[in-house]
């Protein structure tokens, strides 16, 4: 597999393309710039088939509508995330002045724990791991893990947001530090990680339940 990270959007969204040789790709979480992102995929001559959504904010989905358009790939996201494409305010577009219709759409597929997502070459095996929202999911492949704003380095995502749920997010993010061996941590935000550092020095992994580390 051939890994690209496009950050894009005000806020720094990391955008991750995954290809096997073929050039078949996935595309994960293209949150703004379509133009630049498009322009990056035929450089370097690859095909999308799917944009896998780890969920559904606004600065993950911007440039979804227009990949669509123009490759005509299909569209899957977390089944208990699907009202955020449908609904502006649930996807914070409207709280963020960004009510166009770009952030409305109809996914191809929807996800539950346990479902793989084949791409040429390439299994994304989907991870239920709601807190962040009610349906986000982490997509591993291999020995990445794309986790979105679930997982960060040193961190969690918000749970302060529309179906943010602190407890959930706790637990999350243990079932992935309970996968065995190490991967690498591909977050929705900043650097990468490795999940073995995350085991060791990620505060909300070894968090009780009734400890508030906000």
């Amino acid at each position: 597999m051939k890994l690209y990270i496009k950050p894009v959007g005000p806020i720094g969204t990391n955008c991750y393309i995954a290809a096997d040789d073929s050039g078949k790709c996935a595309v994960v979480d293209p949150g703004a710039q379509p133009d630049k992102l498009i322009a990056f995929i035929e450089a370097h001559t690859l095909t999308p088939e799917y944009i896998l959504l780890t969920h559904g904010h606004y600065d993950h989905i911007g440039a979804v509508k227009a990949l669509i358009k123009h490759f005509g790939c299909k569209l899957a996201i977390g089944e208990n995330d699907a009202e955020q494409l449908a609904d502006r305010t649930k996807s914070l577009a409207v709280a963020r002045s960004m009510p166009d219709d770009i952030y409305i759409m109809t996914p191809d597929l929807l996800l539950k724990d346990g479902d793989v997502v084949t791409v040429g070459s390439m299994s994304f095996t989907v991870i239920d791991t709601p807190g962040h929202t009610r349906g986000g999911v982490t997509y591993r492949s291999d020995n990445l893990l794309f986790t979105g704003d679930t997982l960060f380095a040193g961190d969690v995502g918000r749970t302060d947001l529309y179906g943010g749920n602190y407890s959930q997010i706790l637990a999350s993010v243990r079932k992935l530090a309970a996968l065995e061996g190490d991967f690498r941590v591909l977050p929705g935000h900043g650097p990468d990680s490795t999940l073995e550092q995350e085991r060791s020095y990620n505060q909300y992994i070894k968090a009780r339940d009734d400890e508030d580390l906000y």
